[in-house]
């Protein structure tokens, strides 16, 4: 009867174990993510280090949880003000005003799947060069 209740013992902890190792298998799939640097490949290679011009008005700002590649971003199609401790709007363009990436990436996340980023540089009102990110599609880029 001892060597029974050992065995049980034994197989209740293997199928504990299993099923850690199980859980934390599906959860690092799920966390998963990988970030790389396209810019040598086509067609990011043909516009950048070439001045863009924008086609709407667009705000640069800053996010609070923005941990892609930058805490600043590109918005589109946006001239609203946004000043809260979590989104804070810094800098605001013009139709016709001159944007030159210098990068592209791609992010990659189980849960999220791939998107793809341009990278440029700009310097604000007081003097800051920051970085910032602005989120596209390959197909579609709105610039002239």
């Amino acid at each position: 009867m001892a060597v029974t209740s050992k065995a049980i013992k034994y197989i209740i902890l293997t199928i504990v174990i299993l099923g850690f190792l199980f859980i934390g298998t599906i959860l690092l799939f799920i966390l998963y993510e990988s970030k790389k640097d396209i810019s040598k490949e086509e067609p990011y290679i043909s516009f950048l280090n070439k001045p863009q011009k924008l086609k709407t008005v667009s705000t640069l700002r800053w996010h609070k949880d923005n941990l892609r590649f930058s805490h600043y971003s590109l918005e589109l199609n946006d001239d609203s003000y946004h000043n809260t401790e979590d989104v804070k709007s810094v800098k605001q363009y013009q139709p016709g005003d001159v944007i030159t990436f210098y990068a592209a990436k791609s992010y990659f996340s189980n849960h999220v799947g791939e998107s793809y980023y341009l990278i440029a540089q700009d310097t604000l009102d007081t003097g800051e060069v920051i970085e910032f990110q602005y989120y596209y599609t390959p197909t579609s880029l709105p610039f002239d």
